[in-house]
């Protein structure tokens, strides 16, 4: 599909009887401003069509979303959403975060040495591309993609969330052994766009 000029979008609006766009724009300048309540602005956001995720809170407090979908067959995607970031931190403690994203997959109380990674490798989920985690300044997120085509495995699969979420491991050997992928990491995002993101979020959470 190619692009029209604001020249193709006049004339084609002249054929069509459509009046002019003051300036010879496009169709963004007759645009009516949306006036907007704070009661408007507090509506809570339709998570989708009616019955097709069900959502609810477990008695940990956990709340759960579920969505059925056809493709990728026979797989479930998922993500563990920790509502705590970088923003969180102190200004000693900068770094913490990402590095306890790092050491969920290097070891819990349940797994120890990568041995959490080379599980789920078993079960079809490839480290990466079927599990991985990112940290920003207000959440933690851990993705899992797996197979569910025999039984038990997505409730596997949910004992590694549950690892995640209470049972990481921090001991000095493992910090020891995360700290240099954390920083090149932190020193990969140090381009114009990361700089522009930290001075966004800066300005974001003063006062």
């Amino acid at each position: 599909m190619g692009l029209l000029s604001d020249s193709s979008v006049a004339a084609q609006r002249e054929v069509m009887g459509a009046p002019p766009v003051p300036g010879g724009g496009s169709d963004f300048y007759r645009l009516k401003p949306l006036k907007l309540s704070e009661k408007d602005l507090l509506k809570t956001i339709p998570l989708g069509p009616e019955g097709l995720i069900k959502h609810g809170v477990l008695s940990n407090g956990l709340t759960y979303y579920v969505r059925p979908n056809k493709k990728p067959l026979q797989r479930a995607a998922m993500a563990l959403v920790v509502r705590v970031g970088s923003v969180a931190e102190t200004e000693e403690e900068r770094g913490v975060a990402h590095i306890c994203e790092h050491l969920a997959f290097n070891g819990t109380e349940n797994y120890s040495n990568h041995d959490l990674v080379k599980f789920l490798e078993s079960i079809g989920a490839e480290f990466g591309a079927c599990q991985n985690a990112y940290t920003s300044a207000d959440e933690t997120v851990y993705e899992l993609l797996v197979p569910i085509d025999k039984p038990g495995l997505l409730e596997q699969a949910c004992t590694v969330f549950a690892e995640f979420a209470t049972r990481v491991r921090i001991a000095p050997e493992d910090v020891e052994r995360e700290r240099g992928a954390v920083i090149e990491e932190w020193r990969q995002g140090r381009d114009a766009r990361g700089r522009a993101a930290e001075a966004h979020w800066k300005l974001m959470m003063e006062g």
